[in-house]
């Protein structure tokens, strides 16, 4: 019988000002490592800020320092003693530099006696992060990436014509190069990697892909009684390529819909669907997904439901009382949550709204056509967006309700954290989630998608009816706490492992 003892976490990338995915990331590799299991989590990423990065998402997301995190081009740099370097700012202006500061960002432009040569970005400390050059023409000639201990570890070569990378360096303390690329200009794909050791090319690579499925290799080769999870659509190849000697289990975890609004597999959940029988299970986060995926394709003793599970929240701390007329709304703010029909909603009730207040927690590429929406409504004093929040529990405690609009999910890990607050939600009926997180009007409400006016009336009638609100944030509570508890989930985890012992 094998005996897992390691399980690896596949994500592209961490960072800070992201939702779901980094989030569900993290928690889960805690809960592996309290199982007893050694856990790592494996990036793929270049980022000059990784070290100040993961120390942050450790305190943000309480992640264990038994945890591992290994990135790609850190294991590749192999470097363990780094000669640092202090660059800030002065260093690079002489006598003879003319400055601009640049509006709203931490950069300005650089000019030699009038002609313009760099544009400088820098962190919050001063200390350089990346610097663009141009020639006299005002072509982008190369982009120089600065570490955190402030040399530089990542130079890109651009296209003349395209001004996008033709060569990529990547670069140890020392100034030796480690890995380099070949980068078609026109699509950013590699076309050709090398590894770099000692000034020799010790392996070279058609592509990107080839290099980090190379990566995870290396990791597992001596780690034969192990674990691998997927947990992001762009390390899913990496996973189906990777070469299995049978012992290594190959799972991969969905976090979205895989049907885009057409009903075909979308292009980010292809290559898992279509490479089931390459990978030893497809983990799905409810049972309606699990179901509809069987209906369409079959391999029902490959698909497994393990849902996102989470701490039972109290529903007040000391000292903190639900505020009387405030909802919220946690996401990113993109087209596909549909935040523009939660503001349309609360325009057809305005009139009828006294003291009370929207918040919208969130940044994203829509936020300029929702602040003008809000503006275009005259809802100013209403709706109110508040940026990003790295503590969504603290915000829900305090709210009445919630609201979520989406148009497909994978789960909605928010409503899990409003309801285990005891906050209900109210949201519409979308695949997948609310179906199976919600009970409508027991402990929230599932509004038929897209319907903005039964959604305004919703939430006119919460507001109007306090001693509800009570009841089903109690329940809510409740059904998080039977279902979809850490303890509960942890079980369920269990249970697949013992399975992939046999």
């Amino acid at each position: 019988m094998l005996h897992l003892t390691k399980i690896f976490l596949l994500i592209n990338s961490l960072d800070l000002n992201r939702g779901g995915l980094t989030k569900a990331n993290l928690q889960q590799a805690n809960i592996f490592n309290e199982m007893g299991y050694e856990t790592y989590i494996l990036t793929f990423n270049y980022n000059g800020d990784y070290k100040r990065v993961i120390n942050k998402l450790r305190k943000i997301h309480n992640i264990s320092m038994k945890v591992k995190i290994i990135n790609m081009y850190d294991y590749f740099r192999n470097e363990k003693n780094i000669v640092s370097k202090e660059i800030t700012l002065d260093d690079l202006i002489n006598k003879n530099s003319i400055t601009e500061k640049v509006l709203n960002q931490n950069a300005i432009k650089l000019y030699e006696n009038g002609l313009y040569k760099k544009l400088v970005k820098y962190r919050k400390d001063k200390s350089i992060k990346k610097v663009d050059h141009f020639d006299n023409n005002l072509s982008h000639l190369k982009s120089e990436f600065y570490t955190l201990d402030g040399y530089i570890g990542k130079i890109s070569y651009m296209d003349y014509n395209l001004e996008s990378p033709a060569q990529m360096l990547f670069y140890k303390s020392d100034s030796n190069c480690y890995l380099r690329k070949n980068v078609n200009p026109k699509n950013g794909l590699a076309t050709k990697v090398d590894l770099i050791n000692d000034k020799k090319i010790t392996r070279s690579f058609d592509n990107d892909k080839f290099l980090k499925t190379y990566f995870v290799e290396e990791i597992i080769k001596n780690n034969k009684k192990s674990i691998i999870i997927s947990d992001a659509r762009n390390t899913d190849e990496i996973l189906i390529n990777i070469n299995n000697s049978g012992n290594i289990k190959k799972y991969i975890r969905l976090h979205t819909n895989h049907l885009d609004e057409s009903g075909n597999i979308s292009a980010n959940t292809k290559e898992a669907i279509e490479n089931l029988n390459s990978i030893d299970g497809l983990l799905v986060l409810t049972n309606q997904q699990k179901n509809d995926i069987i209906n369409e394709f079959g391999f029902s003793k490959k698909i497994k439901v393990i849902p996102h599970g989470i701490k039972i929240n109290p529903i007040l701390d000391n000292n903190m009382q639900k505020r009387e007329n405030v909802a919220v709304v946690i996401s990113r703010l993109v087209d596909i949550k549909q935040i523009n029909h939660i503001i349309e909603a609360i325009n057809l009730i305005k009139n009828h709204l006294t003291n009370f207040a929207l918040e919208i927690y969130g940044i994203g590429k829509e936020y300029n056509y929702l602040k003008d929406l809000v503006i275009f409504y005259g809802l100013e004093k209403i709706v109110l967006f508040k940026g990003y929040t790295n503590n969504p529990i603290k915000i829900y405690k305090k709210s009445l309700f919630s609201l979520v609009t989406s148009k497909s999910e994978g789960f909605t890990l928010s409503i899990l954290e409003s309801m285990s607050c005891g906050t209900p939600v109210i949201a519409y009926n979308f695949n997948y989630g609310p179906n199976e997180i919600i009970d409508n009007n027991e402990n929230g409400f599932i509004v038929k998608n897209n319907d903005i006016e039964e959604l305004s009336k919703k939430i006119l009638y919460l507001l109007k009816r306090k001693d509800l609100l009570e009841y089903m944030g109690n329940k809510a509570k409740d059904k998080i706490s039977v279902t979809f508890s850490k303890e509960k989930v942890t079980e369920m985890w269990h249970i697949l492992f013992n399975e992939s012992n046999q």
